[in-house]
């Protein structure tokens, strides 16, 4: 049989096949078969999946109604933007907390659309968003090693498994453009491990004493006590300032550090790296203690409370490996406060006054916060490029 008089018996046979109901179709099924010699699900797809026939209508797409349209896809992307663009499993009880602050400025919901807005699962919320996520690209790393604390400063050689807060990582991160050389920004990021609360203050260079006090400014404004401090292998870490600070107290705190070239070593801290510095600074030049301060501010202000209250993260709970294939199982998202207030030995009166905190903050009056913010730190950088350039 020629190609063209397939064509013309297979036109036939769709026409027919539309038409007809489940025994007809496995008959013509059985015809097509033998007459073209195809396999039986290849013919169901050539019958059933072909090109419309000339005056036949468009084929109706199968399946059941699409539950979610442009008006779910709208509140949905609306909070996801301003909430730093989180994955559909971090996204999903993102909505809840986000969702009363985004009626307040746009009116409230209908209430079978503010229904399906929460009800939307995470995969849901993904195919929703497809069209618009963005891409990240990847940074450079810039420690550079300590030597001279080494034998004094243990490695850790277990990951740390607690049911409480205390225990910190710490990392630092430049702002160096496409080079290290010459005074740059950097900044120190320290995130809890078991809550995962996060803070990050900037300084102008990697000078070990500034680097102790900014962790210091980081204690105190911390609503629990560190127990446990971990960091790379970097002199701007394994130095006499940051030991005497951690060792010359009345309870002190256990400073240890990781393997060397073993970033997984401090995975939670590195990842807090992306999401708290890359995903809001980029991957541009900082220079200068005016640019410093400002963005300083910035960290421990707004974007201190608006990941630590509005930002959900999960926790790899455990990998799970059957043959070839690796799994990882994580918990429910949650955001820092949320895991905070689960704690047993969380102190009440820090807890109160937390609690009063959030109840006056507006996510999305943050989030322009921390853009007009952003729009200063660049001028001062632009400002500070044309003065040395003239």
């Amino acid at each position: 049989m020629s190609s063209k008089s397939r064509s013309e018996v297979l036109a036939r046979a769709r026409e027919k096949y539309r038409s007809r109901g489940r025994k007809g179709r496995s008959l013509l099924l059985d015809e097509i078969c033998a007459l073209c010699g195809y396999e039986r699900k290849y013919a169901i797809k050539v019958l059933g999946g072909g090109r419309p026939i000339a005056g036949a209508g468009v084929r109706k797409r199968g399946g059941s109604k699409a539950r979610y349209g442009k008006e779910e896809r709208k509140v949905i992307q609306a909070i996801w933007l301003a909430a730093e663009q989180p994955c559909g499993k971090r996204m999903k009880p993102t909505i809840r907390i986000w969702l009363p602050h985004y009626e307040k400025r746009h009116g409230r919901l209908e209430g079978e659309l503010r229904e399906r807005v929460l009800k939307a699962s995470a995969a849901t919320i993904d195919r929703l968003l497809a069209p618009v996520r963005f891409r990240y690209g990847k940074g450079r790393g810039a420690t550079r090693p300590g030597s001279l604390l080494r034998s004094q400063i243990p490695v850790r050689t277990e990951h740390w498994d607690v049911a409480g807060p205390g225990y910190m990582e710490a990392d630092t991160v430049a702002h160096c453009g496409g080079s290290l050389s010459g005074e740059h920004c950097w900044s120190v990021t320290v995130s809890d491990v078991h809550t995962q609360w996060t803070e990050t203050r900037a300084i102008a260079n990697r000078g070990r004493e500034a680097v102790r006090r900014r962790i210091a400014e980081i204690e105190e404004c911390l609503p629990f006590a560190i127990l446990g401090f971990d960091t790379d292998n970097g002199g701007e870490f394994l130095n006499w300032h940051l030991v005497d600070y951690f060792q010359k107290r009345e309870k002190p705190v256990a400073f240890t550090r990781s393997r060397a070239y073993r970033k997984n070593d401090n995975a939670r801290v590195e990842q807090k790296n992306r999401t708290h510095v890359r995903e809001l600074m980029g991957y541009g030049r900082l220079e200068g203690e005016v640019v410093a301060d400002a963005l300083n501010d910035l960290y421990a202000k707004e974007w201190s409370l608006f990941r630590n209250f509005f930002c959900p993260a999960m926790k790899l709970l455990r990998v799970e490996v059957r043959g070839s294939r690796r799994r990882r199982v994580y918990d429910e998202a949650m955001t820092p406060f949320e895991r905070l207030k689960a704690c047993k030995d969380t102190d009440p009166k820090k807890l109160a006054g937390l609690e009063k905190k959030l109840a006056a903050l507006d996510p999305f009056t943050l989030r322009e916060a921390i853009e007009r913010k952003l729009g200063k730190i660049w001028k001062l950088q632009k400002a500070r490029e044309h003065r040395l350039a003239a």
